[in-house]
């Protein structure tokens, strides 16, 4: 009994690891949105070519997620490592825009198999009294190459002929994960039963299960949160641009260390407080991150906004996630969870698609009072789920 209440397992470290170098291969895109202009693609097409990969990621987790069990989740993983492998090498040599939707839908398969393999073993080795701590740390492991990547990018850039160049290098970091994912496989191989390998739910209780009101709702939760995060982090560098920032990536390292920070030291902390009510004052300082940016005094200032997105967004991921966990029936949390990366990979693809058509229309100004009005909206979400709960 001891042994199973572990968190800190080969396992789940493994998990992290992998998840680790797959969003390495996702933030490498973070100069995405600028590059499309230097290629001269029109700049209303900008938005459809980077949300694509999600959109693709996006329809996959619904309809394909409830056929992943934990029997087959590794050989996803390592099929999904080869793909976005190969489409990493591929930015090289494609550049136009037909070709690069295309690419990018199918780096948007090779993720999807990459992630929902790991969520589906994932939550089948955290211990339910640590969902708060363990959701906390796995998400540290996604947010840490948000944080890094742009910098490490940034100082790299004189030895960088082009992107795709930094696209293809980045793919080297996949290597060791098809070594974890291995390993993972034997070491669950003979762990998981003929019932779990076989076992799928009909339709009609997926229905049922999804339709829920706290279920319904901690998914559009996410999908708000994503937006917020996503169209923030695409679209930050012309906004900077217009503002004379001159380091781009210091926003993102000052305001993914505070939420490295908050999740590493106050991940216990998620399995004793109300979880709703911290959605509730989550949401409510993000839209104060979004007045304060709206209205910036200046440059100086940009460390001090990212301090409060930081504080805003630090709990955001594992306290929805812990939340999800805590209300599906156990036959249901792997779906749930990957139900969750649906919604995420939603937000992704709306927020940088919605985010450049208010820019293009209406300035960043309008792009701001529209991600205030969303964070209150969720706001209004927390509130009521709080009361149902």
């Amino acid at each position: 009994m001891r042994e199973h209440r572990r968190l800190l397992t080969f396992e789940f470290l493994g998990l992290c690891m992998v998840t680790f170098v797959a969003f390495c291969n996702v933030t490498i895109f973070y100069d995405l949105f600028n590059y499309l202009q230097k290629l001269g693609i029109p700049a209303d097409l900008h938005g459809l070519v980077i949300g694509s990969y999600s959109l693709t990621a996006m329809v996959l987790y619904l309809l394909a997620s409830p056929f992943l069990t934990a029997a087959k989740a590794p050989r996803a993983m390592i099929l999904g490592t080869a793909v976005v492998i190969l489409c990493g090498m591929s930015y090289l040599y494609i550049h136009s825009f037909w070709g690069l939707l295309g690419l990018r839908m199918m780096n948007g398969f090779g993720q999807f198999l990459m992630s929902a393999g790991a969520m589906t073993l994932l939550v089948s080795v955290i211990p339910k009294e640590k969902s708060g701590q363990a959701f906390a740390i796995y998400s540290v492991a996604i947010l840490l190459p948000f944080g890094t990547v742009p910098a490490v990018m940034d100082s790299l850039a004189f030895f960088i002929p082009t992107p795709p160049h930094g696209y293809a290098g980045a793919t080297v970091l996949l290597v060791p994960a098809v070594w974890i994912v291995w390993h993972l496989h034997r070491r669950r191989r003979e762990q998981v039963s003929m019932a779990e390998q076989t076992h799928l739910p009909a339709w009609s209780d997926i229905r049922a299960n999804v339709t829920q009101a706290p279920i319904a709702l901690l998914l559009l939760l996410n999908v708000v949160y994503i937006i917020n995060w996503s169209s923030m982090f695409f679209l930050f560098k012309g906004f900077a641009d217009q503002q004379g920032i001159v380091n781009v990536g210091s926003f993102f390292t000052v305001q993914m260390g505070l939420m490295i920070m908050l999740r590493l030291l106050a991940g216990r902390l998620l399995d004793i407080v109300d979880k709703t009510r911290m959605v509730v004052a989550m949401f409510a300082v993000i839209a104060l991150g979004h007045l304060a940016m709206d209205n910036l005094p200046g440059a100086w200032a940009i460390s001090l906004v990212a301090l409060i997105f930081g504080v805003g967004m630090g709990m955001g991921q594992p306290t929805i996630h812990g939340l999800m966990f805590e209300v599906s029936a156990p036959v249901f949390r792997p779906l749930n969870a990957n139900l969750m990366l649906f919604s995420t990979q939603a937000g992704l693809f709306l927020g940088p698609v919605v985010g450049g058509a208010l820019i293009v229309r209406w300035g960043y100004h309008g792009y701001f009072m529209f991600s205030i009005g969303l964070a209150l909206v969720a706001v209004f979400m927390g509130t009521f789920l709080a009361g149902r709960r």
